[in-house]
């Protein structure tokens, strides 16, 4: 029976240290469009799979009348750990001067960030066209057991967060 233990929580502690990239792409030529991308181990799987979103076009789903919970992942993301996050592309706003300004607040942006995230990089370069546009590529890393634990514990404090406010309820006989 301890085998079986030992085994599990190696294979737990293997599928926590698994790599996750979520890669995304942005741009605005021709309408906006947006592609994302989920890979485990490799960056460049993700980066394929949202530059194959992005080159598809957009298919019109019915909406149902369920609102995904926001408050949920908001917690979840504020408690996640990044490894690294790559901003990379091409920015215009069709005035030369806004446009530079934009690309300056991305870079101190990064330098800001770098002591939360260590691994951040943000490389977005000015293009002074006549067309405003933007053309940005992304990448998201973190390991799987810091997803888990992230949505686990905003999860739990969730739950506490209502328990706690039955319990203060006064009864009213």
């Amino acid at each position: 029976m301890i085998v079986y233990l030992v085994a599990a929580a190696q294979a737990l502690v293997y599928v926590a240290a698994v790599p996750l990239h979520l890669a995304f792409c942005l741009q605005t030529r021709g309408g906006l469009r947006f592609g994302a991308g989920v890979s485990a181990f490799e960056r460049r799987f993700a980066l394929r799979s949202a530059r194959r979103r992005l080159a598809r076009r957009k298919r019109r789903r019915p909406k149902s009348g369920k609102k995904p919970p926001f408050g949920l992942l908001m917690k979840m993301l504020r408690r996640l750990r990044l490894e690294g996050f790559t901003l990379r592309g091409r920015l215009n706003l069709g005035d030369a001067a806004a446009t530079a300004l934009a690309c300056g607040a991305l870079r101190s942006l990064e330098a800001g960030l770098h002591g939360a995230v260590p691994g951040v990089r943000l490389r977005v370069t000015p293009d002074f066209s006549d067309v405003p546009c933007a053309e940005l590529q992304g990448m998201i890393r973190a390991r799987a057991g810091q997803i888990i634990y992230a949505a686990a514990r905003g999860g739990l404090d969730d739950a506490n967060g209502r328990i706690a406010q039955w319990i203060s309820t006064r009864l009213k006989t």
